[in-house]
């Protein structure tokens, strides 16, 4: 079976993608991903099995389906970061579908879910034109380096940090609900360490922020 690069198998990444992201709105994914993530051997209670029978992480009876039993512990942190990230999520009042958008990412992001945060970008990046497209592509480019650095693709890492940078530094005025200033700042050594190999895995990645009033 193809595996991501996460180290999931992809059905396994997907679903979990599928369920932190839900999680922001859908009090019964949060409930689902609270019994994931407390990674108890008995079989989901009925009351929160439906998104996990949905997006094919147990059996209708509860229990986990066998091809997931290996990832048992990862699949139990995954699902703690992706519970913290639905706790922290702050959408912004009569917030337009990007700005709604980026509040989404700013959460999943700070829990370094970053693959969650391109699946919740690129929805908005394929529909939008013009500087914002532009300055979502530059988000995504720098979280899905982000996620490479983490799982060892240090050219990929380096390629898309610079790229990614360049790109929202061009556009920086197109994501007015994000300080992206603080994105720029928070990024440039770790271009800088990307460039001359000097990153490490152990560093923490940089957190997004709202801007003020947001």
């Amino acid at each position: 079976m193809t595996t991501a690069p996460t180290g999931f198998p992809l059905p396994l990444r997907n679903a979990l993608a599928a369920l932190a992201i839900a999680a922001l709105d859908d009090p019964g994914a949060r409930d689902a991903l609270s019994w994931l993530a407390a990674g108890s051997a008995d079989p989901a209670p009925l009351a929160v099995r439906a998104p996990l029978v949905t997006h094919l992480v147990v059996e209708p009876d509860g229990t986990l389906l066998d091809v997931h039993r290996a990832h048992g512990e990862r699949m139990q942190a995954h699902a703690a970061r992706a519970l913290r990230a639905a706790n922290a999520f702050r959408a912004s009042a009569n917030a337009d579908a990007v700005t709604a958008a980026v509040d989404r990412s700013i959460a999943l992001w700070n829990e370094r879910l970053f693959f969650e945060v391109h699946e919740v970008l690129e929805a908005e990046w394929i529909r939008a034109t013009g500087a914002e497209r532009q300055a979502l592509q530059g988000l995504i480019q720098i979280g899905v380096a982000l996620h490479h650095h983490a799982h060892g693709n240090a050219r990929g890492a380096r390629t898309l940090m610079h790229e990614g940078r360049a790109r929202l530094l061009a556009n920086r005025t197109a994501l007015p609900s994000l300080d992206v200033d603080a994105v720029l700042a928070d990024t440039a050594p770790w271009e800088t360490a990307l460039i001359g190999g000097t990153a490490t895995r152990d560093d923490a990645p940089p957190r997004l922020h709202p801007t003020r009033g947001s």
